[in-house]
């Protein structure tokens, strides 16, 4: 099997090298994650659950491969573990949470609305997923942030709040 590479970048999301996850992971380094948050109709938020930590996470993530861009990796890793095959909407790149100055990932954030015809279905990537309304999440976040939630998450849901404070 193929060692999957991924593009090491610097805190501007410049690429300066290239790593597997595996070296990535255990010297620190930065690298990129595509993430995704599926609504549904009713504005309810797609969470998944993490099947290595029962732990809260985005509707869809999985890192960004060598010379691949956020959304080809939001679109591919859409498909892959949600079946999800429609459009994104980019919501930010570059995204880093200055709370946690040792996170490893680089974030890119996009956003859609689950097509009407689309059921999931539990698969080897992703067992279970559950919608769930905005204000739950941000209570429990304030309530359980470290034992719910994956640090991933709770960066990306910060920006989706930020930018929708005032819609």
């Amino acid at each position: 099997m193929d060692t999957e590479l991924f593009d090491i970048v610097d805190m501007q999301d410049t690429v300066i090298g290239t790593s597997d996850k595996k070296t990535a992971h255990t010297t620190g380094s930065l690298h990129r994650v595509a993430t995704v948050f599926v609504f549904n109709k009713e504005g309810e938020l797609y969470v998944q659950v993490h099947s290595r930590d029962g732990k809260w996470d985005h509707s869809v993530g999985g890192h960004v491969r060598k010379g691949e861009s956020y959304k080809e990796a939001a679109s591919r890793e859409a498909k892959e573990e949600l079946g999800i095959d429609q459009p994104l909407e980019e919501l930010a790149t570059s995204l880093r949470g200055q709370e946690y100055p040792h996170e490893q990932h680089m974030f890119g954030l996009y956003t859609c609305i689950a097509d009407s015809t689309w059921k999931f279905t539990p698969n080897d990537e992703v067992k279970m997923i559950f919608p769930m309304r905005l204000e739950a999440i941000q209570k429990a976040m304030i309530d359980e942030p470290e034992e719910r939630f994956t640090r991933g998450f709770r960066i990306t849901m910060a920006e989706y709040i930020r930018q929708h404070a005032h819609a």
